[in-house]
């Protein structure tokens, strides 16, 4: 039985050591200059399915809130209102979407101050909380 439970653990941690990492380009900290122009917070009317590429794809539920952090070059950034969003690779990071334009275009990374691009931008529903 303890064999059995060893190779479990065994062939999991060799799984999670073959997944691709989550791409970070390091970016300065969202910044507050000219936030007249977003929302102060936001709620998905539509589910989204993203594709992150890792192959820990994730699903944005219709209802879910997310609260203005401030900009980065890339898009407005959002923070779950409640609970953590979080991609998945090699590693877990905790992850802000990253909004241009109607259009989740990739997450911000806080603990790494990083973007992580999406290859295929996400158009989102939105409605202003």
């Amino acid at each position: 039985m303890w064999r059995h439970r060893l190779c479990l653990l065994f062939a999991a941690g060799a799984v999670a050591a073959c997944a691709p990492e989550v791409v970070r380009i390091p970016v300065a900290a969202p910044a507050q200059a000219g936030t007249r122009q977003h929302a102060d917070a936001i709620v998905l009317t539509r589910e989204a399915a993203v594709v992150v590429g890792t192959g820990y794809d994730r699903t944005l539920a219709a209802g879910s809130r997310w609260r203005f952090v401030g900009v980065i070059a890339e898009g407005a950034v959002y923070k779950a209102a409640q609970g953590v969003l979080t991609l998945e690779g090699a590693n877990i990071h905790e992850a802000y979407l990253v909004i241009r334009d109607d259009a989740l275009v990739g997450f911000y990374l806080p603990v790494e101050r990083a973007f992580s691009p999406l290859k295929s931008v996400v158009p989102l529903s939105v409605s202003d909380n």
